[in-house]
């Protein structure tokens, strides 16, 4: 945000933080918004994960596929956190309230794992090879709410974009 100081046009950084807060709740409401927004979303087919860098080598590399197939399986996931946000050590009610999220994450995550500790053990008695295995959890983990994706820090962010 940029405070205007021309001394003819006195407004106080208060009265310009409220213009553009106003400014900027209308562009976000805006349904031509919307509608640019929902076109450039990807749908969950297209959504590409952390994971996905490995399916070339997963699929040339049987031992490697193997691997593969095991961790993304039986890894539980973990709260991505920005510890920026951490309130101070001072504080230990804040702290603990924060701290109660990753906690409930954490449930969250042993079920999911849970899950694909099935798909993993079900394919292999189908004998399903790990590559087939690799890639039905990866279509799993991109089946489930974004919400959870993006807290588990699965989502492959462009470094450039």
């Amino acid at each position: 945000m940029i405070l205007n100081s021309n001394p003819y046009q006195v407004t106080s950084a208060v009265s310009q933080y409220q213009t553009t807060q106003a400014a900027n709740k209308t562009a976000v409401t805006s349904p031509a918004t919307q509608t640019e927004k929902s076109e450039q979303s990807p749908s969950t087919s297209d959504r590409k994960l952390n994971w996905d860098v490995f399916k070339d080598q997963v699929e040339s590399d049987p031992s490697f596929a193997a691997d593969m197939a095991e961790a993304v399986s039986f890894i539980p996931d973990k709260m991505l956190v920005n510890l920026n946000e951490a309130p101070p050590l001072t504080d230990p009610v804040a702290f603990k309230k924060w701290a109660s999220k990753s906690d409930d994450f954490d449930k969250e995550a042993a079920v999911v794992t849970e899950q694909r500790i099935q798909i993993y053990n079900n394919m292999k008695n189908e004998g399903a090879s790990d590559a087939d295995i690799f890639n039905k959890i990866l279509d799993f983990n991109r089946s489930l709410p974004l919400d959870y994706q993006v807290k588990a820090g699965m989502l492959a962010v462009d470094a450039y974009a």
